[in-house]
């Protein structure tokens, strides 16, 4: 039941900022709005919210009210708020509102995961046409993983992001450098610092110390649990998937989660002796108060801190070690399986998965009027814009916005001098900024989850993490203990998705792995039919070989035999020119069987700008060839009808030979360099494509002009010295020979290229 009235005891907390949507107990994390505010005039429209009841606050009391003033109160913004305690309701209520077609509510103001509730159902309205025209300047000044990855589905922009969480590595610089310590790079690392100064009296303060501050009461312990296993199951980029494989949804636990339990249990062992019963409200009260040295928390622990230039912020730690998605083992990370990892002479390579929770952003409701969407996406722009937006993001230390804890998602967010204005400290502050940009321009970026059942899934996680550490906290526990978990954790997760698989089907709805793949954009990519050339390459790949060693044979067989009667008659040279360029032109089906699979781009345009050089030049090579030859033949016996003696050796007749070669190069260098032919995929669909070479330019036409006159002159020259021939003894002339090969190659071109010129748009007929 959504309300203005609320009760902050118990609820849901959104995993963002601090919050996940999981039941949870809420200390000091969350806030309670007031009753909304009222308008003396009637307005001309309202506009009505739904929300969670985190953030609910500043967006009755401020961010409301200023939009009114922005509009002159022409629009009236009207919230309905879900208390914490009915928190489970308000991903279900956005379901079922997009699924039975209901224009309740004019906007969603949540974390990305409600994207996974509506948008299968069309429950969104698309902005991606509103947002190009009236907002174009203002998106583009959003970091690239906000409004690429968490405000999209399958291509389609449904989410205006206006706060950008980003998990950092918090640490107390006094501390650190007192210990003479320096920032861990690995999981090894922080869990090593900690155990080393936990329940040490730091003299400076004669505080006994923590050495890690982590809140993981339920709900809260989340995001550090999926922080310490992306890093060993994400080493390609968030197509990849850091807890669901994209592929097929498999969940990727195995050795990942028994390693990550091991590394959680010293966390604990080193940690607060409350944090299993703390949330995130733990990790900033403990920094401030200076008696924890390690943390990891939201951006909004930096904007709230009261202590400028003492707390330090830094990469959250990778590890040395990640998934093989094959064997379900760890192995040790290097160059190849790892290749957005960062070297140590020391230790190797470490792979870092930076994780974006995503923040917070707004929804229109895709089952409205087109007005009321407009106005919709007008108050979701304005309250996202630079100029607004920079109130949240950098507010004036001590500001009630200060305490509100929004973070930088815009590049214009990103100058230090602003927020030195504003009463931040520079070092920190330029560490800050140092690690949004850091962690935001990873290829590796976690991106947070965004499919139906997600919050069940969270709790499945979350419920199994925290039994297991207050079941082995004390005592040493055994890989199969961590085992036992990760087969249950495993178990649980298979079925959930199996059981909305099931209702999908019988309800006709989408099952998660395509919304999964849609939301991560590979859906394309994994299920798209490419009209790959596949095995059949093979049987052109062997046939090519074939006519080559049979050209290589008979080349063979003419240097064995060239100085016997018949072979001697026949011309070696020319044959031997002849073998040459059969296997030149052979060539041609090498690089007509590569695509996408197995080659990079510029394999791909490399075969496409080499099959002219061989076609034409093997063509022309054989022509000419055989014209050099028959020519050479006719000379000798047109001197003898005449009585004349006379010596036609092979270079008197190359020149035509030479000059037709030349000629040949010379366009076939100059397409090259003009217009050369590169390859392209052609979408007929969404899901089908096919492969094909085409030229940048059209300037190619006049290059196949005249390579074509230049080889059809070669043929037809052929011909005529064939046909002058054709009364010399066969031993000399082969004309009969010439002019059925010359025949079979029309009767190719006659029926061969019409039928491509039928298939040309049907790429499995090709």
């Amino acid at each position: 039941m959504a309300t203005n009235t609320t009760d902050n005891t118990t609820g849901i907390l959104l995993a963002d900022g601090g919050c996940n949507i999981t039941t949870a107990t809420c200390n000091s994390c969350c806030s309670a709005p007031p009753s909304n505010t009222t308008s003396e005039e009637e307005p001309e429209a309202v506009i009505k919210v739904f929300m969670f009841e985190y953030r609910s606050q500043e967006f009755v009391e401020l961010i409301g009210p200023r939009f009114e003033e922005h509009t002159n109160g022409r629009v009236k913004v009207d919230f309905s708020v879900v208390p914490y305690a009915e928190g489970d309701t308000f991903l279900s209520e956005i379901e079922n509102g997009a699924r039975l077609g209901l224009g309740l509510y004019d906007v969603f103001v949540s974390s990305p995961v409600i994207v996974g509730s509506g948008a299968p159902y069309n429950g969104f309205a698309d902005m991606t046409e509103y947002i190009k025209t009236n907002y174009l300047e203002e998106w583009l000044d959003i970091f690239p993983g906000f409004r690429e990855s968490f405000s999209s589905y399958n291509g389609k922009i449904l989410m205006i992001p206006f706060d950008g969480d980003l998990l950092h590595f918090f640490y107390n610089k006094n501390i650190l450098e007192y210990y003479n310590f320096q920032p861990p790079r690995t999981w090894q690392e922080y869990n090593d610092i900690a155990e080393q100064v936990h329940n040490k009296v730091f003299p400076p303060t004669n505080k006994t110390l923590v050495g890690s501050c982590l809140g993981r009461a339920y709900g809260a312990g989340n995001a550090w649990t999926a922080q310490v296993l992306s890093s060993m199951t994400q080493t390609h980029g968030a197509s990849q998937g850091s807890f669901f494989d994209t592929k097929d949804m498999t969940p990727l636990t195995s050795g990942a989660m028994v390693e990550t339990l091991k590394i959680l249990e010293m966390q604990l062992k080193y940690g607060h002796p409350d944090e299993l019963n703390r949330t995130i409200d733990l990790n900033q009260i403990s920094m401030e108060n200076e008696e924890c040295m390690l943390s990891l928390n939201w951006g909004h622990a930096f904007v709230q801190s009261s202590n400028q230039g003492r707390l330090g912020v830094g990469r959250v730690p990778g590890s040395q070690k990640v998934l093989d998605r094959e064997t379900g083992k760890l192995v040790t990370c290097n160059k190849d399986i790892c290749p957005n990892a960062v070297y140590y002479d020391d230790i190797g390579f470490v792979n870092y998965a930076p994780f974006a929770g995503g923040g917070w952003g707004g929804a229109v409701n895709g089952n409205i009027s087109d007005e009321k969407k407009k106005l919709a996406m007008e108050f979701l722009t304005f309250f996202a814009s630079k100029e607004e937006s920079r109130k949240w993001v950098i507010p004036k230390v001590g500001s009630q916005e200060y305490y509100a804890g929004y973070d930088a998602y815009r590049l214009s967010h990103m100058n230090v001098e602003d927020y030195v204005e504003q009463g931040f400290d520079r070092e920190q502050t330029d560490a800050y900024l140092y690690s949004i940009k850091e962690g935001l321009a990873s290829p590796n970026l976690v991106l947070e989850i965004r499919i139906p059942e997600v919050a069940k899934m969270g709790s499945i996680v979350d419920i199994a993490v925290i039994n297991h550490l207050n079941t082995t906290k004390g005592i040493t526990a055994t890989d199969q203990m961590r085992r036992d978990v990760m087969t249950d954790v495993t178990a649980n997760l298979t079925k959930i998705i199996s059981d909305y698989d099931a209702r999908a089907t019988i309800e006709k709805m989408e099952k998660i792995l395509p919304q999964y793949q849609k939301l991560r954009g590979v859906y394309g990519e994994l299920n798209e039919n490419k009209n790959l050339i596949g095995e059949v390459r093979w049987v052109g790949y062997a046939l090519g070989f074939v006519i080559i060693a049979m050209a290589l044979l008979f080349g063979g067989w003419v240097a064995i035999n060239r100085k016997h009667r018949v072979v001697k008659i026949s011309q070696p040279i020319f044959l031997h020119l002849i073998c040459f360029g059969v296997v030149v032109l052979s060539c041609a089906i090498f690089p007509l069987g590569i695509d996408d699979s197995g080659s990079t781009e510029r394999d791909r345009d490399v075969a496409c700008a080499s099959i002219p050089w061989l076609v034409s030049l093997g063509f022309c090579l054989i022509f000419s060839a055989l014209f050099s030859k028959l020519w050479r033949i006719n000379k000798v016996f047109a001197a003898a009808a005449s009585m004349k003696r006379v010596v036609v050796t092979a270079k008197d007749v190359l020149k035509p030979f030479a000059i037709l070669m030349t000629l040949n190069f010379i366009v076939l260098l100059s397409w090259t360099l003009v217009d050369p032919m590169v390859f392209e995929r052609v979408y007929t669909d969404e899901l089908t494509s096919y492969g094909r070479c085409v030229p940048q330019g059209n300037q190619w036409k006049g290059f196949v002009a005249t390579l074509a006159i230049l080889n059809f002159t070669a043929l037809v020259l052929v011909n005529v010295q064939a046909y002058h021939a054709r009364s010399i003894n066969d031993e000399l002339s082969e004309s009969k020979y010439i002019g059925l090969a010359t025949l079979s190659m029309f009767q190719i071109f006659l029926v061969g290229i019409p039928l491509l010129a039928i298939v040309y748009d049907t790429p499995s007929g090709k």
